[in-house]
């Protein structure tokens, strides 16, 4: 079985590690990034499944991100799954960039895999 591959986009390294380490114990490959510029550069190597992403972060937000790869025919399609402290009221407007997740913080980590699982097993159909 080929492992799949989740971008975690996290300026919080804390919670970064909470979210790499619990998806890689469920066997995932986790590539990390800061901010949205090291996500976005990560994108083309990393050939993600599906990324995990923070809404408040420096350098470009992960409303920006969600932006670009929506916008970005090469990624329009790959699975989003929002992890923020905001309110869903206040990310509304996210749902025009088609965000297939959402978690809000703090967050048992057993759901944020069970989410990942539940997303990615959506998309290979």
């Amino acid at each position: 079985m080929v492992r799949k591959t989740v971008l975690a986009v996290e300026d919080e390294p804390d919670m970064l590690e909470i979210i790499r380490v619990n998806l890689e114990q469920a066997g995932y490959n986790v590539v990390p990034a800061a901010d949205g510029v090291q996500a976005y550069n990560a994108l083309e190597g990393s050939k993600p499944d599906l990324v995990v992403l923070d809404l408040s972060m420096p350098n470009m937000s992960g409303f920006r991100f969600a932006r670009l790869v929506r916008r970005d025919a090469r990624w329009e399609k790959l699975p989003l799954i929002v992890v923020t402290a905001f309110a869903f009221e206040e990310v509304e407007d996210l749902a025009n960039e088609k965000i297939d997740g959402f978690i809000t913080k703090p967050f048992d980590p057993a759901d944020l895999v069970s989410k990942v699982e539940y997303v990615l097993s959506r998309n290979e159909v």
